[in-house]
C-alpha cells in the first residue's frame, strides 16, 4: 500500500462508508471506490465487504487499522511540524508545564499570544518534572517548562525567567500590609511541607525544615492542596509565586519569604529537535509575561483577582 492507500482506507475504516470518506478527503466517491479496490488488488484480499447494506471491515482490515493509525498519526504530526516550520501566524503547539505554572503564568501567556495570533492551536498538559524526559521522547509535547534545567546530553535547556518563594497564607494570620515574611514570623504559625515528590519540594524543604525544625504536621503532595489547606487557614503554605498568582484575594495573601529565594524557569526541549519559529515566538511572549508579573505589587494582584471572583 502507498500513502495515497494508506490514508483513503484510514478515511473509510474511521467513517464507515465511501460517501463519509469522500467528504473527509474532499474528492469524489468513484475515486475513493477505485483507491480502495486498487488497495485490495495489490494486497491480494478485501479490506471491506457489503453486509445488509452496509460497509463492513474484514478481520484483516481490523488487523491493518493498528498499524496504519499509528502512521497516519505519525504523518499528521509530520504535517503539522512541517506546518509550524513554514508559518510564523498559524500552527499547533504542543506544551508540557509543571503544574504550578499550570494555573495561571502558562495560560496568560497562552491567551497574549492568541490575542495576536488567533490561528495558532495549543495542546497543553501538567507534566511532573519526573515525567518531562518521557513527555519529551514520545514525542507527546514539543518543549516543556519546568523550575529545574537538565544534565541530559539529549535535552537542551533554555532559560525562560525567575520567580520567588513565599508565603501563602489566610488573611489575619499574618500583616497584609509587610512586604515579606521572614523566618521568625513562620515559626509562630503551622507550616505545610511538601512530599520529595513534589517538583518545588527541594527549593522549600529548607524553609520548612527552618521554620518547623524539620517536623511539619501537615505534608501534601501537592500545590493545589497546600493552597487549599492555607485557604481554611490551616497552616501557611511556602509556596512559589506562580502558584500563589492563581488563589490570592482578599481572604487569601502571598508574600515573599526573607532571606530571598529564587529560582528559574527552563524551556526544555529534545536537543535533535528544536522549537520552531512559532514555538520560539511563544516561548518569548511567556518571557514577557513572566517579566510583566515580576513587576506587579502583590497588594494589586489579590485585589484584582478579588474583583474576579466576586463579579462570579
Amino acid at each position: 500500500m502507498n500513502l495515497r492507500h494508506i490514508e483513503v482506507f484510514h478515511a473509510v475504516y474511521s467513517v464507515g462508508s465511501i460517501s463519509g470518506a469522500s467528504r473527509l478527503l474532499n474528492v469524489s466517491q468513484p475515486s475513493v471506490s477505485k483507491i480502495v479496490k486498487h488497495a485490495e488488488t495489490r494486497l491480494g484480499f478485501p479490506l471491506f465487504t457489503l453486509v445488509r447494506g452496509r460497509l463492513t471491515p474484514t478481520d484483516e482490515a481490523h488487523i491493518l487499522f493498528r498499524e496504519v493509525d499509528d502512521l497516519h498519526s505519525r504523518i499528521d504530526t509530520f504535517q503539522r511540524a512541517a506546518r509550524n516550520l513554514r508559518s510564523t501566524s498559524e500552527g499547533h503547539i504542543r506544551v508540557g508545564v509543571l503544574p504550578s505554572l499550570a494555573l495561571a503564568a502558562t495560560p496568560m501567556a497562552i491567551a497574549r499570544f492568541r490575542r495576536k495570533l488567533p490561528l495558532v492551536t495549543f495542546d497543553v498538559a501538567a507534566v511532573h518534572h519526573d515525567d518531562f524526559r518521557e513527555a519529551l521522547m514520545s514525542r507527546e509535547c514539543d518543549f516543556v517548562i519546568g523550575h529545574h534545567p537538565t544534565s541530559d546530553l539529549e535535552i537542551t535547556s533554555i532559560p525562560l525567567g525567575t520567580g520567588r518563594v513565599g508565603a501563602l497564607f489566610c488573611a489575619g494570620m499574618l500583616p497584609a500590609e509587610t512586604d515579606c515574611v521572614s523566618l521568625d514570623e513562620l515559626r509562630q504559625h503551622e507550616v505545610i511541607g511538601f512530599a520529595p515528590s513534589v517538583a518545588i519540594s527541594e527549593l522549600i524543604g529548607p524553609i520548612v525544615n527552618a521554620a518547623t525544625g524539620g517536623r511539619p504536621t501537615l505534608t501534601v503532595r501537592s500545590v493545589y492542596i497546600a493552597a487549599a489547606l492555607a485557604r481554611s487557614c490551616s497552616g501557611i503554605a511556602i509556596v512559589d509565586e506562580y502558584t500563589a498568582r492563581a488563589f490570592v484575594d482578599d481572604r487569601l495573601h502571598f508574600r515573599p519569604i526573607t532571606p530571598a529565594t529564587q529560582f528559574g524557569l527552563h524551556v526544555q526541549h529534545l536537543a535533535s529537535h528544536p522549537p520552531s519559529r512559532l514555538a520560539r515566538s511563544f516561548v518569548d511572549t511567556h518571557r514577557a509575561v513572566l517579566a510583566d508579573a515580576a513587576d506587579m505589587d502583590w497588594q494589586q494582584v489579590e485585589c484584582a483577582n478579588a474583583m474576579v471572583r466576586h463579579q462570579h
